[in-house]
């Protein structure tokens, strides 16, 4: 294990010693006339070094996920010294989903797979620390999904899992013990019940809601108030009353109530807000938390169910505090640590220790490991080392017109050192597509391209969540149609106000990004030179298909709702890149991951077999263990490399 870890200290990461006053990452440019040198693509190719740190419940370690050879390891921190003291290789085999504490002892992950080519699996593990010991937590029987947690004991002396034992069962609750030695056998605490697929726990782990499809067309909640009361039906009502079912998002139930709360668009609004929800009606009450010009996105509870911070995303995202104690800290923080943002990413049971993440729009960021008592900040990790913050480009929040007068908001990041007139333009349209959004957050690609001498637009379409429901309701039915205009008119207004030069456009995207790229250039070579789509879906309506293989119920029903929408005129193949290939035109950069589980790789194998018929060109790269995502640094830097020289070859910035 000790040489795993120095492969890791090799990979890119920074540790050093706390001190007493940090120095702002970021740093003024001191000419905003002189073009930057060039940062090497290997400084971007970081994105997987580190992710998703956190600290134990007792705040003596922090834990973080790290690919190195194609491998994933998660890697262990005094979170005193900093120093590594454990570590673990979970391998390649599998896809890495994420990870969590279960008490000071054990950490959960989980790992998904595809079975048969087609479907996905996904299985949970334990690490147990002391023992240096990984178990699967499995069923002899089991069907596919396996990662489904209800909830975790605090202490870390069991957890529950929702598990059917076969594909033609309902699932069942099952407690694994944590704390005993050898493989944990799943001993049945809760019986399926029929059409139940989500079962949801209080906080002490008591199982109190079940989500059930009731008939062919309804869905419906059944409730407990305590294990010694009976199951009750309290709402129900059709699959598509999207309105109804997404009131159904509950949070923080806790024992000894029938009031819960509900993160959703209340009746009549366009915005999602925190909401209670009583049990007893089987109806949302008052709303506790809103906002006019944002969505709450995500919300965090303490051990007692009390919400003490809330996401919310409008035109940009923004935390807001809702503990008194934490908000007082940050705003310290902030004062520490001037120049870029600062959030809390992670703190212990008693609040001794915090994880500190500074970052911003134009700075990789910065993890600090925060000890209040002490009054002490250390730094763990620079994210990105290699990348001098004063070299990078702030992007700007602005709004255009669509061709039918709806107002689209998008980021645009110039390239600093050039006049903002007749730039080469990148269109960089996110992933999802609905529901899903770019924010100025800091962005590799982007500021890579922007490094490069190319201005770059980041458009959030129509679909795109964080604008409201009618915002994200005009997407259905759009894929390749309204929601592809939405991009093109991103290029027509930076034409119109000089900043883009119309022979010089070019459209790079990933996943639905991917799709948006490759229709792109097939659907209006007149105004992109060329392409780029890391993991595109290439056919929808085998995409739809794949899908269906891993959604439940409601979900599977919404999905394919919203990509085909209401219309019975509209063929997805008619917007499909695979099946119009031979329209193409531009060129055309095409990589994949042979390990994709999302976007499977017979999308690509399918592009390029449709492209060899109708022979038409494509230029490809294929990564042979990436899944949806990089599998480590060599294969960032490799899709990087490939873009770039892509890029200088068809659409040159200077």
């Amino acid at each position: 294990m000790a040489s795993s870890w120095v492969r890791l200290a090799a990979a890119g990461l920074v540790f050093a010693a706390g001190f007493a006053a940090t120095p702002a990452l970021a740093q003024e440019v001191e000419a905003a006339s002189v073009i930057p040198p060039e940062i090497p693509t290997s400084a971007f190719a970081s994105q997987a070094a580190l992710r998703g740190a956190e600290l134990s419940p007792d705040g003596s370690m922090f834990a973080y996920s790290t690919r190195v050879n194609g491998s994933t390891y998660i890697v262990v921190h005094d979170a005193d010294s900093r120093e590594m003291v454990n570590g673990f290789n979970i391998g390649d085999e599998l896809d890495f989903g994420w990870f969590r504490w279960a008490g000071n002892d054990t950490i959960l992950f989980s790992m998904t797979g595809t079975w048969r080519d087609d479907y996905r699996f996904t299985r949970l593990y334990a690490f147990n620390l002391p023992r240096q010991q990984v178990n699967i937590l499995q069923l002899r029987r089991m069907e596919l999904d396996g990662n489904d947690i209800v909830h975790i004991d605090p202490d870390g002396r069991y957890v529950l899992v929702s598990i059917a034992e076969s594909y033609r069962d309902w699932p069942d609750v099952w407690r694994f013990d944590l704390d005993g030695e050898g493989e944990p056998e799943g001993e049945k605490v809760l019986n399926k019940q029929d059409g139940v697929f989500q079962w949801i726990a209080d906080n002490t782990g008591v199982v109190r809601i079940g989500l059930r499809v009731a008939t062919a067309s309804r869905v419906a909640v059944r409730y407990r108030s305590s294990a010694d009361d009976d199951w009750r039906e309290i709402a129900r009502t059709r699959f598509d009353n999207n309105d109804e079912v997404d009131l159904w998002d509950f949070y923080g139930l806790r024992a000894g109530s029938d009031m819960a709360y509900s993160l959703a668009v209340p009746p009549g609004a366009q915005r999602r807000a925190l909401m209670e929800f009583d049990f007893n009606t089987g109806e949302v009450g008052r709303i506790v938390h809103q906002s006019e010009e944002a969505d709450i996105t995500s919300v965090t509870f303490d051990a007692e169910m009390n919400p003490i911070s809330l996401g919310l995303a409008g035109d940009d995202f923004r935390r807001e505090w809702l503990d008194e104690d934490l908000r007082t800290t940050v705003e310290a923080l902030r004062r520490a640590l001037p120049g870029s943002w600062v959030s809390l990413r992670d703190w212990s049971r008693d609040r001794s220790r915090m994880l500190v993440l500074q970052s911003g729009p134009a700075d990789p960021g910065a993890l600090y490991v925060f000890t209040p008592g002490e009054r002490r900040l250390d730094l763990m990790a620079e994210l990105r080392p290699q990348v001098q913050s004063d070299w990078l480009s702030e992007p700007e929040a602005i709004r255009y017109d669509a061709r039918d007068g709806t107002s689209i908001h998008a980021y645009l990041t110039l390239p600093q050192g050039r006049e903002p007139e007749g730039l080469p333009l990148i269109v960089h349209p996110h992933g999802g597509p609905y529901g899903v959004r770019d924010s100025d957050n800091y962005d590799d690609t982007v500021q890579l391209l922007a490094n490069r001498g190319y201005a770059v637009i980041q458009p959030n379409y129509r679909g795109s969540g964080g604008y409201g429901e009618d915002f994200e309701d005009l997407g259905y039915g759009q894929i390749g149609r309204a929601m592809q205009d939405d991009l093109d008119d991103a290029v027509a207004y930076l034409v119109s106000e000089g900043i883009a030069d119309p022979e010089r456009v070019c459209i790079v995207g990933g996943s639905y990004g991917g799709f948006a790229a490759v229709w792109g250039a097939i659907r209006n070579p007149e105004i992109y030179r060329c392409a780029a789509s890391w993991a595109g879906v290439m056919h929808f309506e085998r995409q739809l298909g794949h899908d269906r293989n891993f959604l439940w119920g409601r979900n599977r029903n919404r999905w394919a709702n919203r990509v085909d929408g209401d219309q019975t005129n509209f063929d997805l193949d008619d917007v499909s890149p695979a099946v119009q290939v031979a329209r193409l035109t531009r060129p055309v950069l095409l990589a994949h991951g042979e390990e994709d589980n999302t976007v499977p790789f017979n999308q690509f194998t399918l592009m390029v077999s449709r492209a060899e018929n109708a022979d038409v060109e494509l230029e490809t790269l294929v990564l042979e263990e990436s899944g949806h995502n990089f599998a480590g640094v060599d294969d960032e830097q490799a899709w990087y490399d490939a873009l770039v020289e892509f890029l200088e070859r068809h659409n040159p910035a200077d």
